[in-house]
């Protein structure tokens, strides 16, 4: 075999092995909240299917605490978990906001159309730029955010509506008995 033959399949190794570490394969069960402290990212996203001036920041962001999801279309545990973020969606106990990560707006809007769209708006982040700073690395990944705009804490693990009403939701009340800045 010649150098390119062995270049090639290095390449090609750590092609498969990057998206190993981007996609989570271990389908955990095992739900956990992570309290966390920490400010959100400064860049701003592109809005999906909203006008081009609109965007999504830190300062755009509804002033109430909510949950923001990193997802793709091409990640599987993520197909799995959005019909029980439609259902729980439903509640509007907090606002669902959604960022699509390495994602395309038409494969993210046909996803939407056959399992249904939890999130009041999308932010498309191909670049990562939120995603990598908020260590969101492997998908889904899930945040509480705070009224004032800063991570109040992380949910590890898919989402599930026994672990969202037992859990989340007595968080998200403390959190709204709590004043903002």
């Amino acid at each position: 075999m010649k150098w390119y033959g062995f270049l090639l399949i290095f390449l090609a190794t750590l092609l498969f092995s990057n998206f190993l570490y981007t996609v989570r394969l271990d389908f955990t069960t095992e739900n956990m909240l992570i309290k966390h402290s920490f400010a959100l990212p400064e860049g701003q996203l592109q809005l999906l299917d909203r006008p081009a001036e609109s965007v999504f920041s830190v300062q755009t962001m509804p002033k109430q605490p909510l949950i923001l999801f990193f997802f793709a279309s091409w990640c599987r545990p993520c197909r799995i978990e959005l019909p029980t973020l439609v259902k729980l969606s439903a509640r509007h106990d907090v606002p669902f906001i959604g960022i699509a990560v390495h994602d395309k707006p038409e494969e993210i809007r046909t996803l939407l159309k056959n399992t249904g769209n939890p999130f009041q708006m999308i932010a498309l982040d191909p670049e990562i730029i939120w995603a990598k700073p908020m260590n969101a690395g492997k998908l889904p990944t899930a945040f509480i955010i705070d009224a004032n705009g800063a991570v109040a804490a992380r949910i590890k693990g898919l989402m599930t509506e026994e672990f969202y009403l037992q859990t989340v939701v007595p968080f998200l009340q403390e959190l709204k008995n709590e004043k903002p800045l």
